[in-house]
């Protein structure tokens, strides 16, 4: 049996890429969220100005694939040069 994965993701935009980088986000969501497995994938803009992603996914081998598809490259691509240092991303199980 498969345990389904938490994860938050930090993203770093720029101050003056945030409407960019929110398009980007946003141009991605569609695509990640009809990917197998993924239960969950809600971004917010956090006060500190970057973005947090909420994500559930149905296992970590779901998760994995998530990781190398082309859902999350659109994104990739997207924020590309946007961003302020690199994403931060802690991956959970429930207790």
């Amino acid at each position: 049996m498969s345990t389904a994965v938490t994860v938050v993701a930090r993203l770093h935009p720029a101050p003056e890429s945030i409407e960019q980088a929110s398009a980007a986000v946003r141009a991605a969501l569609a695509g990640i969220r009809a990917e197998d497995g993924c239960l969950q994938y809600d971004p917010h803009l956090a006060d500190d100005g970057s973005f947090l992603i909420v994500e559930r996914w149905a296992s970590r081998e779901a998760l994995d694939a998530h990781s190398t598809g082309a859902p999350v490259q659109v994104l990739r691509d997207g924020l590309d040069g946007l961003t302020t240092a690199p994403a931060e991303v802690t991956v959970a199980v429930a207790l």
